[in-house]
């Protein structure tokens, strides 16, 4: 007891020295140091400490508003939640909502490093004419001990646009037109504009209800991030647990994403929108947590003065309306049928990690395929590694594989070929959006039934669901050691390509390379028929580096559309050959590709002596199945043009003769529109290159060219030659000096919507371009030009 009253004065000297740190500790934290205030002399602000701002409270008036209407947002700042951020809380007229973080960071940054552009004196701060006595805007900062307060008033007189702004403690200032106008943010902008109450990763259901039916969907036991994890619910007339279409279901979750409130609505603003016109789907989602409530949101009806827009009332867990963008319906009213999986393996080609193919009795024949980063290996039935291209365009092409339909659920297996099955093939993945307790490995299993009158009946065991595929699709789903053949069906240079034949039901195209380089068209022959360099070209340089998209079965047999192929193609190859293999050093071969059925965008084929077949891809076709004509009859150079006759088939003629000044419209009454128009006709004579050729010999009745709705005659100032066009042959001129053409009827060719068109002296029918025969037509004066 002694010792302690000998030590009590020290030790009460000790507390009052704690006492008095602490105090101006807190102190100080309210001041502002001499750096800091130089830092910030030219700011609004003399100090700014962004990590103890707790509350922001922002007042206004909205514009033409009396004072007493003034709107108040209170912000302030939550504790730090699971993510490590402090979210902002806004509270308005007596509701609390969570903030809209980057409207409050843009605020908040526009304060930090907020200026002046002069300070008002004292004797000229008379706060009632400056419209400070009854501020438009009023913000107040609470960071730490500090408390600001900024408040911005009438017009100042210079700069244009400028304001007067009063803070708390030191004086009168003007600012700009800008910085007034980032500031003056509505309170309700305040307000986030997230709509949806529960994101994807918190939903285990989702149903929509109206416009498209009743489609009710539930989160799947072999998970999967967004649309991947769900399935058709209980009872669904679709089928009860059947997979639902990830990318289906991800547009609706992208609509959800998309549902952010352009503008808040009140009950009787939403009440009116919903009695003129009611909600066209409602939307109900049930989240994973049992403690939180569902949501449920109505959408659909007009919104006030935005068409872009529809309401959208939330009627649980908490309520509210708002305007969101329209394109979210669509959808959200997708029929069910929409949202079936008809991909028979679910998983993404690059979250796939191995497949596994058993098939015979007992998984006599397997095939075993596994990935290591972004290189494949072969397991069964031999111990290799596989390239990388071919393992890709293997899995890839199980992965393409779809049902035609989903057959009831009361089918039976064994009628149906799948008791037992023929084959059984596993696909493991690694989902790379798996959430927290959700599977890290998927596995899907598919049995493959026995080949029924042209179908294949699937059984997914993730689902139950029993697929229809047709035979020659569900080929992909058997691969072989043929499947891992390399990707490379030919590897030469287009150059070594003499000549080619091109055969297809009706017609055969032969083509020759000239000495010099050029094609020569040997076959078909006709009035005006010439080769097209540039066509054969690109045939030459398909054929050149083909590569198969994917290999598909060893032997073709009379499948595949092999037995009666649609085109084949055959080039004649000249190779240099080893010193002292002959006289000339080179000889001949040639290279074969067989097209059969197609396959997606592609076809089934085989090459050479090959009975192997793959999938050619869509570009081989696209360059050998036209005729190789070459495109520039149509052409015209200006120079040479010395009268152009338009006659269209109801109406006068247009008459252009030609000039050293160029083409001028005869008899025009409008000289300014004359000129013009023979401007257009020129450049389009110059540039009336053809599409292609479509068909040989005189026209049919659908090319509308008996009579033609306009007629192009053009006679030429003189009869030279032309230079050498396409494929080295000049093109075809009359030994009159004039020719016409004949402009027919508009369809669609290769996905250009095009007239077709013919030259005297050329036997074939072309399709030009609209675009480059409008000017033509509309120089003639022809009405309703497509």
């Amino acid at each position: 007891m002694r010792r302690l009253r000998r030590h009590a004065t020290t030790l009460i000297l000790v507390a009052l020295a704690a006492s008095a740190a602490v105090a101006l500790l807190v102190l100080d934290r309210g001041s502002v140091s001499t750096d800091e205030a130089e830092r910030r002399k030219k700011h609004l602000f003399e100090a700014w400490r962004a990590d103890e701002i707790t509350e922001l409270t922002v007042t206004m008036a909205p514009p033409g508003a009396p004072p007493a209407a003034q709107q108040t947002a209170r912000l302030t700042r939550g504790d730090v939640n699971d993510a490590g951020q402090r979210p902002w809380n806004v509270e308005i007229d007596g509701e609390r909502y969570p903030a809209d973080e980057p409207t409050v960071d843009q605020l908040l940054g526009t304060l930090e490093f907020a200026t002046a552009e002069r300070r008002v004196s004292e004797e000229a701060s008379d706060r009632a004419a400056l419209g400070l006595a009854a501020p438009r805007l009023t913000i107040a900062l609470a960071m730490g001990p500090r408390r600001e307060r900024l408040l911005l008033g009438g017009s100042a007189p210079t700069p244009p646009g400028a304001v007067y702004a009063e803070v708390a403690g030191r004086g009168v200032f003007v600012v700009t037109k800008q910085l007034a106008a980032a500031l003056d943010v509505p309170p309700d902008r305040f307000r986030s504009r997230s709509f949806v109450p529960y994101v994807p990763a918190e939903l285990s259901a989702l149903t929509l209800d109206g416009e498209g039916g009743s489609r009710r969907f539930v989160r799947a036991p072999w998970g999967g991030g967004r649309g991947a994890g769900f399935r058709f619910a209980e009872g669904s007339p679709e089928g009860s647990g059947v997979r639902v279409s990830a990318p289906a279901l991800d547009l609706v979750l992208s609509a959800l994403g998309r549902m952010q409130a352009e503008a808040f609505l009140s009950e009787e603003e939403a009440a009116q929108a919903a009695a003129s016109a009611g909600p066209r789907v409602t939307l109900t989602l049930l989240p994973s947590d049992p403690s939180a409530k569902r949501g449920v949101i109505d959408v659909g009806g007009a919104c006030p003065g935005k068409p872009d827009h529809v309401v959208a009332a939330r009627i649980e867990p908490t309520r509210a309306a708002a305007c969101v963008p329209a394109s979210v319906l669509d959808p959200l009213t997708e029929e069910a049928a929409r949202f079936v999986d008809l991909a028979l393996v679910a998983a993404p080609l690059d979250e796939v990690a191995e497949v596994k193919l058993a098939a015979g009795e007992r998984g006599a024949r397997s095939l075993e395929l596994a990935r290591t980063g972004s290189e494949w290996h072969l397991r069964a039935p031999q111990d290799r590694p596989v390239p990388t291209e071919t393992g890709r365009a293997l899995v890839q092409a199980i992965l393409g594989v779809r049902a035609a339909r989903l057959l009831p659920a009361a089918s039976s297996p064994k009628a149906l070929g799948l008791d037992p099955p023929r084959a059984t093939l596993r696909v493991v993945s690694t989902p790379a959006s798996a959430g927290e307790g959700e599977p890290q490995e998927r596995i899907e299993t598919l049995e493959i039934g026995a080949e029924q009158a042209g179908v294949v009946h699937v059984r997914r065991l993730e689902d139950g669901a029993i697929a229809e595929v047709p035979a020659p699709a569900a080929g992909a789903l058997l691969p072989s050691e043929v499947s891992l053949r390399s990707m490379e069906v030919f590897d030469f240079a287009p150059d070594q390509i003499s000549a080619l034949r091109i055969e297809r039901p009706g017609l055969v195209q032969r083509l020759r390379r000239t000495g010099e380089g050029a094609w020569q068209l040997i076959a078909p022959s006709g009035v005006g028929l010439a080769a097209d360099g540039g066509l054969a070209d690109e045939l030459a340089g398909q054929l050149a580096g083909l590569k198969a998209e994917r290999w598909v079965a060893a032997d073709a047999g009379q499948s595949y559309g092999l037995g009666a192929p649609r085109l084949v193609v055959e080039a004649e190859l000249t190779a240099a050959l080893e010193p002292g293999a002959g006289a000339s050093g080179t000889a001949a071969r040639a290279a074969r590709v067989e097209l059969g059925a197609h396959a997606g965008a592609g076809s089934f084929a085989r090459a050479g002596d090959s009975a192997a077949v793959f999938v050619a891809p869509p570009a081989l076709e696209a360059a050998a199945g036209r005729l190789l004509l070459r495109r520039d009859v149509f052409l015209v150079p200006p120079e040479d043009i010395a009268r152009v006759t338009l006659a269209p088939r109801d109406g006068k003629p247009v008459v252009l003769e030609g000039s050293p000044r160029g083409l001028t419209v005869a008899g025009s009454a409008d000289p300014a529109s004359a000129t013009a128009t023979a401007a257009r006709v020129r450049d389009a004579l110059a540039d009336l290159r053809a599409e292609g050729a479509v068909a040989l010999g005189q026209p049919e009745r659908q090319h509308g060219l008996g009579p033609p709705r306009l007629r192009v005659t053009i006679e030429l100032a003189r009869p030279q030659a032309a230079p050498a066009g396409e494929g080295g042959a000049s093109p075809p001129r009359s030994s009159e000096g004039s020719f016409t053409i004949a402009i027919g009827a508009g369809d669609a060719f290769r996905g250009t919507n095009v007239f077709y068109a013919r030259r005297d002296g050329v036997s074939a029918v072309y399709a030009i371009a609209q675009s480059r025969v409008r000017p033509l037509l509309e120089a003639a004066g022809v009405a309703g030009v497509d």
